[in-house]
């Protein structure tokens, strides 16, 4: 008998060395549900199954989660199918979160699973990336819709004078106008190399 989702998750966590909780755990399976079934509808994902949740998406979720400091606000850019930004926020009850993305449909579903994940430290905004005020944030994050260079030099323009730019890639990078604070180098469940990184200001 395969093991049912929450069982798959806190799998993943313990992983990650994430302390969850069964109704943490519950709560990212719900999620996981409602953004397959929205995905049979509007393009949110390339993933059509849990497990390919699971191997490919949730990792970066629960890296993010090991690197964000305590109580901070978080910008997530392009925020589409809600990854890693969601789940992230279900872990981070502590944090704040933004999740902006500029077209209607995505809007429509991330409004969904914010209210159906019962995210309330997170909101939706429709938005792009030049419309938003700058260093209004202690993290700016962005995953995949950005050249990680390209969003460095971005985010760094989102967060305020001690504020920090999650960049996520797949090999370690350095930058001349932001200082590395921590960086993971990790692997998805199915082997691909990835790297995300904590950059402060220089």
């Amino acid at each position: 008998m395969a093991p049912n989702p929450d069982e798959q998750i806190f799998r993943l966590a313990k992983e990650w060395a994430v302390d969850l909780a069964a109704e943490t755990a519950a709560r990212v399976g719900r999620f996981c549900a409602v953004l397959l079934e929205w995905n049979n509808r509007v393009n949110l994902t390339g993933a059509k199954s849990l497990a390919d949740l699971l191997a490919e998406h949730l990792p970066d979720s629960f890296v993010a989660a090991r690197l964000i400091p305590e109580n901070a606000s978080v910008i997530d850019i392009g925020s589409g199918g809600g990854l890693p930004g969601i789940p992230l926020a279900i872990l981070r009850a502590d944090c704040r979160f933004k999740l902006v993305e500029p077209r209607g449909k995505r809007v429509a579903f991330l409004n969904t699973a914010v209210r159906t994940c019962g995210c309330r430290n997170a909101s939706v905004l429709q938005a792009r990336s030049e419309e938003l005020e700058g260093g209004a944030y202690d993290v700016a994050m962005s995953r995949a819709t950005f050249a990680p260079e390209d969003w460095l030099q971005l985010g760094r323009e989102l967060v305020g004078a001690r504020g920090q730019v999650l960049v996520f890639s797949t090999a370690e990078m350095a930058s001349e106008a932001m200082r590395l604070g921590e960086g993971v180098s990790y692997r998805s469940g199915r082997g691909a190399p990835r790297w995300a990184g904590l950059f402060g200001r220089a």
